[in-house]
């Protein structure tokens, strides 16, 4: 299976940042939530910017664990979530 993250990404509802990754060619939106970027990246605030700026700078932890999931769940969409980070 061929995973590949394109830059886009936004903010959904101040609740979780949803990012778009290629799956075999076939394009998949993943996301991360809100008390996944605040419990184990630092994000403190609560704001579209906030959150986008915290999934900026660990996108390639993030990027590390949607592969994973994605590998594992046969390239569907998923949500990122406090566990999904060791």
């Amino acid at each position: 299976m061929r995973i590949e993250f394109t830059n886009r990404r936004h903010s959904v509802a101040a609740a979780r940042i949803a990012f778009e990754a290629h799956v075999d060619d076939r394009p998949v939106w993943c996301s991360v939530s809100m008390d996944a970027l605040n419990t184990r990246f630092g994000n403190e605030g609560t704001s579209s910017s906030s959150l986008l700026s915290a999934f900026d700078a660990n996108r390639p932890t993030i990027e590390r664990a949607a592969r994973h999931a994605l590998s594992k769940n046969g390239g569907q969409s998923l949500e990122l979530e406090p566990g999904d980070f060791s």
